[in-house]
């Protein structure tokens, strides 16, 4: 018994332990026990083990009238359906008939020799299903099949989430209003995957076949022949540096009909945790405003008749001519009017000395719209072209912010998938210790031994948990494209988040709340909540057992909520204070203590991203004091507010 108890830990282990759950693991499971299963009934103790696995494990049976029956049916899946309620039935007789119209048809195809794969869903969860010819007899037909059955729903719903995020990722790049080019690279310099919209297409006439079969030398060519050396020492200079800085670039290009455009190019290097780079390129056709510059540049003709404002003044800046144009962009402008009174006129009188035929043309803001400016000399005063770049101003503007955003994000992303991995060695290695100790001890292992044994496993398992809420949290925070705001009670949002801490109820760690701050204010609920609950984990886990976590809440008078965290545990060294932040650092102090030093790391930035700040510094009497500070917004409420002590804050708080 003792031989078949540890070869089926060892297969649950190998099979479901900490790697998910797939259909070959599945089938590999179900071939490893059917040496197990011997005569025609199940041995009790292997029965007993089975029906604790987190799957359903079934044996069917050809009756004489050659219907299917069960005389298994066991695991923490099979709910009520276990081998003494359903032996002897069959599956028709026990499942509604949507399931059976899956299901029946499997049963049969394995009773006719085959091993099936099959997923049906029931109350709302996903089960995949695996069925195997188990027994024959001597005329060849098929007179067992042993089969298993686990849930799904979570892979499948992980799986859906990532087409989901990829089909959003590609309808983004479709419908952005400027050509995107995306390639990545392998560290030998191989192409691995290239992106082009169909904006890249209208701009430039490449589409994704056509480029990726155009040699680069090919490419080059396109070029303005004028402009050609300049963007290619440009980009190889930054190609071959270390900056992250995107590369802005404006030149011509000769686009497939021969015609000469302008073209605004931003080039950004993303690069990933297996050794890949990407580099991604933004380009805007600029033909219209750069002709308007050079037409501005080179006008000497037809004034009034320019849809263009232009405007005239003579050596005291009194204007002397506005065409139907000016008129119509700037009614409040007449004539004999002082320029330099008006946003149009702004630095003329401090810059004079420096107009010329080939001066740089100028920026203004007039109202909500921007407008180039160029000055030229007359021989009676000097004349003001302007063109309206309002939509290519503010264009610029959203491209910059949101490559400049994508970057942030991207980085973040590959820091949190760095950080998920490191995170997980460290309770993985205790399962993984325990479950060695249980192999090759446990026969000789005291009970209290192997239930501290099994208690090291649990604990580690939480730990997982843990991670694996407060990553997924924070990965959330990530994907979002704005901040909303919602009403939270800073009190009882506080309290509620410790009491589901597992390591304060498990240290019986004290929470002394005290507040100022209104009883609701309206801030970032979401990342409140994340910042809360690793500040409160971090104070109780390097806390001493049974002691004190203070928290003062208080709002000040620039729509700021300022949460104060102290512990009475081992503090950080004056000279490890400035390491604090930096991933994977532990103090020298932490000695045994659990944590692998990415909490904070990771948490800071977020807090950041909101304009929020977030520090740590040693106190005066001993253990660590963090300071949260967050925007937020609300008014004092004008009720008496009471908020218990320590004492009877722990009355109310019983370990778990």
């Amino acid at each position: 018994m003792d031989d078949w108890r540890k070869r089926i830990a060892d297969l649950v282990h190998l099979y479901f332990g900490t790697r998910g759950v797939s259909r070959s693991r599945v089938e590999l499971f179900l071939r490893q026990l059917e040496p197990l299963i011997t005569g025609t009934e199940l041995p009790v103790e292997v029965r007993d083990i089975i029906s604790n696995l987190q799957t359903v494990t079934i044996l069917l049976r050809r009756s004489p009238t050659g219907k299917p029956v069960y005389v298994l049916r066991e695991g923490r899946l099979a709910g009520d359906l276990r081998t003494d309620a359903v032996r002897g039935k069959s599956p028709r007789d026990i499942f509604p008939p949507e399931v059976n119209a899956i299901t029946m048809p499997m049963v049969a195809r394995a009773f006719d020799g085959e091993d099936v794969e099959f997923t049906y869903s029931l109350g709302g969860r996903t089960f995949l299903t695996l069925l195997h010819p188990f027994r024959r007899d001597n005329a060849g037909r098929v007179t067992d099949v042993l089969g298993s059955m686990v849930d799904v729903t979570t892979e499948r719903r992980y799986a859906q989430e990532l087409e989901h995020s990829e089909r959003l990722f590609r309808t983004l790049i479709e419908n952005m209003p400027c050509g995107i080019l995306y390639e990545e690279f392998a560290p030998d310099g191989t192409t691995t995957r290239v992106v082009i919209n169909s904006e890249f297409t209208q701009v430039t006439g490449y589409t994704l076949e056509s480029y990726r079969q155009t040699e680069i030398e090919e490419r080059n060519k396109r070029l303005y022949p004028e402009d050609r050396p300049t963007v290619e020492a440009r980009y190889l200079e930054w190609l071959r540096s270390d900056s992250t800085a995107p590369l802005h670039l404006q030149y011509r290009f000769i686009d497939r009909h021969g015609i000469v455009r302008w073209l605004d190019n931003y080039i950004a290097r993303i690069v990933h945790d297996d050794g890949c780079e990407g580099i991604l390129q933004v380009v805007l056709d600029i033909t219209e405003r750069a002709t308007a510059e050079q037409r501005l540049r080179h006008a000497a003709s037809y004034l009034e008749q320019s849809i263009e404002p232009i405007i005239e003044w003579d050596k005291d800046y009194r204007l002397t001519f506005l065409n139907r144009a000016a008129h119509a962009a700037f009614p409040e402008l007449k004539l004999g009017s002082y320029l330099l009174d008006h946003p149009l006129g702004q630095g003329l009188d401090q810059c004079e000395h420096q107009w010329s035929d080939e001066h740089q043309p100028a920026m203004v803001q007039v109202q909500s719209k921007t407008y180039m400016r160029l000055v030229a000399q007359t021989g009676k005063g000097w004349r003001m072209f302007c063109h309206d770049v309002t939509a290519l101003v503010e264009a610029e503007r959203t491209l910059r912010l949101a490559l400049e955003h994508e970057q942030t994000m991207n980085m973040l992303r590959s820091q949190f998938v760095s950080t998920l991995s490191h995170e997980f060695r460290t309770p993985l290695a205790g399962i993984l210790t325990a479950a060695q100790l249980l192999d090759r001890y446990g026969a000789v292992m005291t009970d209290e031994q192997r239930k501290e044994t099994i208690r090291s496993i649990t604990a580690r398992v939480r730990d997982l948990e843990y991670i694996v809420h407060s990553f997924t949290r924070r990965t959330a925070l990530l994907g979002r494209t704005d901040a909303p705001w919602s009403e939270v009670e800073p009190v009882v949002t506080i309290e509620r988040i410790a009491a589901d801490i597992e390591i304060i109820g498990r240290k019986r760690a004290r929470l002394a709340l005290q507040s100022d701050a209104p009883q609701r204010v309206l801030l970032d609920a979401e990342l409140f909540r994340v910042a809360i609950e690793a500040l409160l984990d971090n104070a109780a886990r390097y806390g001493p057992e049974e002691g004190t976590i203070g928290v003062h809440i208080a709002t000040r008078s620039d729509d700021r909520l300022c949460v104060t965290i102290q512990d009475s545990g081992i503090g950080i060294p004056d000279d490890e204070m400035e390491q604090l932040f930096t991933p994977y650092f532990r103090s020298s102090r932490s000695g045994n203590i659990p944590g692998s030093g990415l909490s904070l790391a990771t948490l800071k930035p977020l807090i950041e991203s909101i304009g929020g700040c977030l520090r740590l510094d040693n106190h005066p009497d001993g253990g660590m004091i963090a300071r949260l500070d967050l925007p937020c917004s609300g008014a004092p409420i004008n009720v008496e507010q009471s908020y218990p002590t320590s004492s009877e804050q722990a009355a109310h708080h019983p370990p778990h």
